[in-house]
């Protein structure tokens, strides 16, 4: 056996990685059994790095009832020594890494509309209104003569409503409700916050009894974990700049770009430390390219990126 307090590097990290997602089914047929005994006792380490797998995917309960069990020999029963943090975080990533899978399943009963990652769609409502939907992003819609409702369930969405002063537009999410008659603008879902811009026209954004009115070069920023709704400043060319392939930061924290960059990529993104997703960014990055924007972003601040497998990065601080 390794000493306790021996790093298991990447690699090792990657290979129990694999292992996990081939075993639970969630990169196709799990393997034969005796190839994976094989690779166990190939390298005392990668029974460390298996069990550190295990006990991580166990924690997840969630995961359990979709995901056969693993037989039980091959998950033995942990060290005494408790694994170290960094360890615990990408074992945990791993198992992320495979919960992606199973993403669009959960929205597939209630979305009218669903994108995949890196994947964007244009959506044409029966009212005339158009919805450009970006990429990891649900939407609902109940468009009838009674009225005109939206629910953004997840991601982000450009609305450009067609004009009904007898028919208000209203478009629900997170908590949070903007009502419109005709007018262009944008909803996010992002870091648990709802952050709505206005391109042109005027909406009213609702929260919890309180209301803002916004008009173009407008935002305004939700947070329901905090009960706070803070306005600023945003140039109507920047609003929606996704579509051009563009993401613009202003000011935003760190964990709210990361999250807007997991939707252009297939696979996951992890951030180890919540201090360093505080932190304050303002810049703009290219979409295509998720990856060098996400290294972008973070080495200013000292931070790492490291690809543990082709679906899986983990985002460290100095």
């Amino acid at each position: 056996m390794i000493p306790a307090d021996h790093s298991l590097p990447a690699s090792v990290l990657e290979q129990a990685s694999d292992w996990v997602f081939r075993q639970q089914g969630a990169l196709g047929e799990p393997p034969p059994r005796a190839d994976f005994e094989a690779w166990l006792a190939a390298d005392p380490r990668h029974g460390e790095a298996w069990r550190l797998a295990c006990a991580t995917w166990g924690a997840t309960g969630a995961l359990a009832p979709v995901f056969a069990a693993p037989p039980r020999p091959l998950c033995r029963p942990p060290r005494r020594k408790r694994p170290s943090k960094p360890l615990v975080a990408l074992a945990l990533a791993a198992c992320l890494a495979a919960f992606v899978v199973l993403s669009p399943l959960r929205l597939l009963w209630q979305a009218d509309h669903l994108t995949g990652s890196g994947e964007s769609a244009t959506v044409s409502l029966r009212d005339g209104s158009r919805v450009a939907l970006a990429a990891d992003s649900a939407l609902s819609t109940r468009i009838s003569e009674a009225g005109r409702a939206v629910t953004l369930l997840k991601g982000q969405a450009f609305f450009q409503v067609a004009p009904d002063r007898t028919r208000p537009f209203v478009v629900s999410g997170g908590g949070v409700s903007v009502t419109v008659t005709g007018t262009a603008f944008d909803v996010a879902l992002d870091d648990g916050r709802v952050t709505v811009a206005v391109a042109e026209g005027g909406v009213r954004v609702d929260y919890q009894g309180r209301s803002e009115r916004l008009v173009p070069g407008e935002k305004v920023s939700v947070d329901p974990a905090m009960g706070e709704i803070r306005r600023a400043a945003v140039d109507p060319a920047d609003v929606a700049a996704w579509r051009q392939g563009r993401l613009v930061s202003d000011n935003q924290r760190l964990s709210a770009v990361i999250e807007a960059l997991r939707r252009q990529y297939s696979g996951v993104i992890v951030l180890t430390d919540a201090a360093l997703g505080e932190t304050p960014v303002t810049g703009v990055y290219d979409l295509e390219d998720p990856e060098r924007a996400l290294r972008a972003l973070v080495s200013p601040f000292g931070g790492t990126v490291r690809r543990l497998t082709p679906y899986l990065l983990v985002v460290s601080p100095p």
